[in-house]
């Protein structure tokens, strides 16, 4: 005979995680004309540690490089270089 109780679970409200600061350098680049070509761009983040840093720096920089030219597909690549507190 098993005994199972259900009830409502309550959060005491959102969980909040210390952020600490660091430089996320990232590299854009053109992928038919190598690493060596790109623009580095060094980004403030407050992150839970270092991976979590690079990761959202890494995927948000999608959002501010230009994608298009006139229409034309642009070939563009990104790359964590380095990652440092501040």
């Amino acid at each position: 005979l098993t005994m199972m109780t259900m009830g409502a679970v309550r959060a005491e409200g959102p969980v909040k995680t210390k952020l600490k600061p660091f430089n996320v350098t990232i590299r854009v680049f053109d992928p038919t004309k190598g690493i060596e070509g790109g623009q580095d761009y060094v980004l403030p983040v407050d992150s839970p540690d270092a991976e979590h840093a690079i990761a959202s720096t890494t995927a948000n920089a999608a959002s501010f490089t230009r994608k298009t030219d006139g229409g034309k597909a642009l070939p563009v690549a990104f790359t964590c270089i380095k990652v440092e507190p501040r």
